[in-house]
């Protein structure tokens, strides 16, 4: 009985070590290119990465939705590693697109705004 009882707590030891938390649902990094193409508005973004984890209002007057992906494991007990992450902020005014950020695994941030217009020289 006695081996019977380390052997299942060790077992439980295993099983919580090799599990996962899940946060948030994987984002296509390729579609982030599509942003930026022109008319791109509030509808087009909920419908490429469906609604967002989060909304904020920013002092500038634009919106920001904020996109995330969190996957982490156990490497012990009670020890978590993070395996991916991914997060988005696509930020819109007069519900249009202005710029995003894109940042897989926190490694640098992947940032496209759009060049400032110039003025055509007569």
């Amino acid at each position: 009985m006695r081996y019977l009882s380390i052997a299942l707590v060790l077992l439980l030891a295993l099983t919580v070590g090799c599990a996962k938390t899940i946060e948030g649902k994987k984002i296509d990094g390729a579609k982030t290119k599509d942003l930026l193409a022109p008319g791109t508005n509030e509808s087009r973004v909920v419908q490429m990465f469906g609604q967002p984890q989060q909304k904020e209002s920013l002092p500038s007057g634009e919106t920001k939705y904020i996109y995330y992906y969190r996957e982490t494991g156990l490497m012990g007990l009670f020890r978590t590693r993070p395996q991916d992450q991914q997060r988005l902020e696509v930020f819109l005014k007069d519900n249009t697109v202005e710029r995003y950020r894109y940042i897989y695994n926190e490694v640098d941030p992947i940032t496209t705004d759009i060049p400032p217009i110039k003025p055509e020289k007569k």
